[in-house]
């Protein structure tokens, strides 16, 4: 009965994680450029709001550019040029549902 249970939830927990926003690259010169990846996107994005959180401070985004192709959005971010990241995640707001992605998490697995 045990692993059952844990059988549905790790199947719960793969279907859960294929449909989010995941961290793709960041990129540090001249600005701060974020790339995000969404696997299963809506054909029509709309990103309204891109808010990077570091070290207890909240910066907008500057630019914000979104590509969709077969299903796959890129999220190209552009920020203010930090040099300290700590506590990194990024808030989008994407067709009015806001989502967080832990850009810390995936810094420190590098």
């Amino acid at each position: 009965m045990k692993r059952m249970i844990l059988l549905a939830m790790l199947v719960t927990g793969i279907f859960g994680a294929s449909a989010e926003i995941r961290f793709g690259g960041i990129d540090n010169n001249g600005a701060t450029h974020i790339v995000l990846i969404d696997k299963e996107a809506p054909e029509t994005v709309e990103i309204t709001e891109a808010l990077l959180t570091n070290d207890g401070k909240t910066y907008r985004a500057r630019q914000i550019r979104c590509d969709v192709v077969n299903g796959t959005a890129v999220y190209r971010l552009q920020f203010k040029r930090l040099t300290v990241f700590r506590n990194c995640r990024v808030t989008l707001t994407v067709n009015g549902e806001r989502k967080t992605v832990d850009i810390q998490r995936n810094l420190l697995d590098r």
